[in-house]
């Protein structure tokens, strides 16, 4: 992900972003089971687990409000009981939510709202291999500003961003951070269905997903193999469409030209299909947005209206693009490992605009989203770590680099993977050129360790 301010040129300026800070809450329900909610630095690890996710939200288009309800049927798919577990959604550190309800199997639960995390107490353990329903219920004000992040839930200029909206199986993370970094980790879903409902006729959802039916005001999506389900939607969109390698492309517009969106897409589609192999998804939507930055979300990407540049247009359509198979197909760690997402989508994207020195100092490339300053993790993690795996290519030879970030690709995908098994998978096709990584992955890498 990025997000950009005017640069003369042309690529990102940062700056700082100050800590959000949100108390615990404990919401009381309808119907209260008396099992004990966790506290936040207790909060489940709920990855190891599998859902699949019918959701439903109606938008009040002149209120700026959204009601949700979110129904998630929960596997088990660990090797012991859960008694509890933790979803994900920005809405509740900012979209001023209102936990309406939480059921577990049509009976009422307890909830703890704990920064973007809801920890769902469950009535009965639920044992290995079973399922259990987990409906949450909310309504949210989207906001009207960019300021910290709240662009990605928001409405300005009868546009709508929706970004993590849906409460998503994780396990916990501060959402807020330091600088740009995104603190997002998530399993794929075989399948989440998604209807969308708003009060104002005419207006035009970008989705994750393909459209699968229209019933009134009533549109439904529905995604698979997808590790989260994102919408921006506007009466003002013109929308034009088109088949591209059988992918259908979709493009949402308010004042950038269309054109110029398609065909950087379709650039960066190309070469990345021809590097990395086939594109996993029905469609590839790109969708202009008014506030914020270049976002990703699984078979689609957000593009600001301010990117007016067409240096910036395809330096941003570029890089989120690669994001479809690196966070998309191939997750990661968003928080603690960003290097597995940003730097390789950032060298891919690079393979087409081209390369740079960093701005900043060399650093270590094993850091999490919390240990750069705002003025340089774009420059570390982005630059120098697009520089890294560049250089590593130039040692090893192409043949071998990109056989191996191939065999990554299919080994992770729609898995998780991350920095240190990237690195040790490339050095497996690397013969003996491979290797060296102690300098700027200290953590992954102890000297000596190999």
């Amino acid at each position: 992900m990025l997000r950009y301010v005017p640069s003369r040129s042309g690529e990102p300026c940062r700056p700082p972003i100050r800590w959000l800070l949100l108390p615990v809450t404990l919401i009381a329900l309808a119907v209260l089971i008396p099992a004990p909610v966790a506290l936040a630095g207790d909060a489940p690890n709920s990855l190891g687990l599998s859902a699949t996710y019918d959701v439903t939200a109606d938008i009040r288009w002149d209120a700026g409000r959204m009601s949700v309800t979110s129904i998630a049927t929960v596997t088990n798919s660990t090797d012991t009981p859960v008694d509890a577990l933790t979803f994900n959604f920005i809405p509740a550190l900012i979209g001023h939510m209102n936990l309406r309800e939480v059921l577990v199997n049509d009976e009422g639960s307890t909830a703890q709202v704990d920064d973007a995390n809801v920890v769902v107490s469950l009535p009965v353990p639920l044992d290995p291999g079973s399922q259990a329903t987990v409906l949450i219920g909310y309504d949210a004000t989207f906001n009207t500003t960019s300021k910290k992040k709240k662009w990605l839930f928001s409405k300005k200029d009868n546009v709508v961003t929706a970004y993590r909206w849906i409460p998503w199986l994780t396990k916990r993370h501060s959402w807020s951070t330091p600088n740009f970094g995104e603190p997002y980790v998530t399993q794929t879903t075989s399948d989440v269905r998604v209807t969308l409902t708003s009060d104002r006729a005419g207006v035009s959802y970008a989705t994750t997903g393909h459209q699968a039916e229209v019933n009134g005001a009533s549109q439904t999506f529905v995604a698979h193999d997808v590790r989260d389900f994102n919408f921006s939607a506007s009466p003002r969109y013109k929308v034009t469409t088109t088949d591209h390698n059988g992918v259908t492309f979709g493009v949402y517009t308010l004042s950038l030209s269309s054109s110029s969106l398609l065909s950087y897409a379709r650039t960066a589609f190309d070469a990345f299909s021809d590097k990395m192999g086939v594109y996993q998804y029905e469609t590839l939507t790109v969708a202009e947005i008014p506030l914020g930055g270049g976002m990703e979300s699984p078979g689609m990407i957000w593009i600001p209206s301010n990117a007016t540049s067409a240096m910036r247009r395809r330096y941003l359509v570029t890089h989120e693009v690669a994001h479809q198979w690196f966070y998309g197909v191939v997750g990661n760690d968003q928080a603690t490992d960003p290097f597995a997402d940003e730097a390789l989508s950032e060298f891919l994207a690079r393979t087409i605009i081209g390369f740079r020195n960093s701005r900043c100092s060399d650093a270590n490339l094993d850091g999490s989203v919390y240990d750069y300053s705002s003025t340089c993790y774009y420059e570390v993690i982005y630059i120098q770590g697009a520089d890294y795996l560049d250089d590593y290519r130039r040692r090893v030879g192409d043949d071998g680099f990109w056989a191996g970030l191939r065999d990554y690709y299919e080994k992770f995908k729609f898995g998780l993977g991350g920095t240190l098994a990237l690195l040790n998978t490339l050095d497996s096709d690397a013969s003996d050129n491979g290797g060296g990584h102690e300098d700027r992955f200290p953590s992954l890498y102890p000297t000596g360790g190999g």
